[in-house]
Formats: C-alpha cells, sequence, structure tokens
C-alpha cells in the first residue's frame, strides 16, 4: 500500500511538472489576430530569440554562422546576422496557398581563423588566394531574405496545424561601395572601397540562398508543424484558417 501511494504522488508531480514546462514555453508564443503587423512583429523576435536559433524543446538544431574555406589562406569567411534579423513583410494568401515572410538582417562577413570549427567548401573556388598575411578583414552590410512557403492547412487531434512546405527563397546581399566622392578620396576611403570589393568578391562564391538563409528557414516550417495555428494567429469572428489573405510590409 506505501509503495502504491509513493508511485501515485510521483505521477501527479511528474505530471504537473509536464504541464508547468509546457505552460512555460508557451510565454513566448506570441498570437497576433491577421490585421496587426506591430504584433507580428513582435511574434518573430520572440520566436526568433527563443525557438529559431535553436530549441531543444522543438527540437531545432541551434544557429551557426557560416563558415567557408577562404583559399588556401588558412582562414575561413564567417557569414552572420541572423540572430538579428527583423520581420519587415508578412502575407499569406488563401487562393495562391502561400505564406510570405520578408526579413532583414545586418549582414556581417568575417574573415576569420579555422582552427576551431570546420569551414565548408565554397560552392566556387577561390583562386590566387594564399597563405594569409596582416589583419583580419570584416565588413559590414546588410541583407534581405523573402521566404516564400507553399502551405496546407491539416487537423490532428482536433488541432489545426499550418503545414509550410519547401520554400522558394530570394535572398538579397547588400554590400555597399564604400567609395569616397573624389573631392574626399583618401588612403582611408580607398581602403574602404577595397574591403567593400573585398566582400562584394567572397560572396560571389557561394550559394547564400541554400547556405546562409535555407537552415534557418527550415526552422520556420519546423515551428509550424509542431505548434497548432491557433497559438500563433488568431481569427477574428468571421474569418477561417482556409479563406485568409492579407499582406503587410514595412515600407520603411
Amino acid at each position: 500500500m506505501k509503495l502504491a501511494t509513493i508511485t501515485f504522488v510521483n505521477l501527479i508531480v511528474l505530471s504537473s511538472a509536464i504541464i508547468g514546462d509546457k505552460e512555460k514555453h508557451d510565454r513566448f508564443i506570441i498570437a497576433c489576430h491577421t490585421t496587426d503587423f506591430e504584433c507580428f512583429k513582435r511574434q518573430y523576435r520572440s520566436l526568433r530569440d527563443k525557438v529559431l536559433l535553436g530549441s531543444l524543446q522543438f527540437a531545432i538544431d541551434f544557429y551557426k554562422p557560416y563558415l567557408f574555406r577562404y583559399g588556401d589562406s588558412g582562414t575561413c569567411i564567417k557569414l552572420s546576422g541572423l540572430e538579428e534579423s527583423e520581420l519587415v513583410g508578412i502575407s499569406m494568401d488563401s487562393d495562391s496557398k502561400e505564406y510570405l515572410l520578408t526579413l532583414e538582417l545586418p549582414l556581417r562577413i568575417q574573415q576569420t581563423t579555422n582552427k576551431t570549427e570546420i569551414c565548408m567548401k565554397p560552392d566556387v573556388e577561390f583562386k590566387n588566394v594564399g597563405p594569409h598575411i596582416g589583419p583580419y578583414r570584416s565588413f559590414n552590410g546588410n541583407a534581405t531574405i523573402k521566404a516564400t512557403f507553399p502551405y496546407e492547412l491539416r487537423k490532428r487531434k482536433g488541432d489545426i496545424y499550418l503545414l509550410l512546405k519547401e520554400e522558394d527563397l530570394d535572398v538579397i546581399l547588400d554590400i555597399p561601395d564604400l567609395r569616397p566622392p573624389i573631392r574626399l578620396m583618401s588612403n582611408e576611403g580607398g581602403s574602404g572601397y577595397e574591403i567593400s570589393e573585398w566582400a562584394y568578391e567572397v560572396v560571389e562564391h557561394i550559394d547564400a540562398a541554400r547556405h546562409f538563409a535555407l537552415p534557418y528557414t527550415t526552422n520556420i516550417r519546423l515551428f509550424s508543424s509542431t505548434v497548432p495555428v491557433h497559438k500563433y494567429l488568431l481569427l477574428y469572428p468571421e474569418e477561417e484558417y482556409a479563406d485568409l489573405k492579407f499582406a503587410f510590409y514595412d515600407s520603411d
């Protein structure tokens, strides 16, 4: 009898822990109405930090910047910035069955050592890049990622899920020309121009959509397949998930 009582108490404690853990993880999932773009922006930031950059709860791998080998220099090039990405556009169209997210982010291009992390082979090999001499180079630009997901709605155990299919990615890497006007030309300005030329040449060697953006946007698909749509997308009384159309874009 004592053993049975202890087991029963343990089951209650375990069940309470599971429920409490679920509620804890639900706290950062912000639910938004289809007319509230500012809410969608807050929702994205919360999901970015708690889920999309890696989550044990959702079985999502933790984000790592993309590293690729820089010729025979003995160094790598690191692309990062998704950890600071912001939502600037969102749309959903029940006719075309497409869900579109537009993200903007600071793009950091950094030359770094390859002693601690594995560098991937670039899509196009670098030529005439010999052993590295001098300080490592770095450049800050911007990037825009447009991810278009075909989707379907599926009902499981009474809940509706937004199942996102393989996305079509459009990635724009913005490498500003840092060359100053001729009247302001200086050694420092010339160096700025040279570093922007270097950054542009570097990113031409990789498929940024496949290697840089896709591992991250895939996590959006993983999230939506795990969480019922009502947890993050609220309907008005006259709306239905099967017949939604909305579109927002931040013109700023």
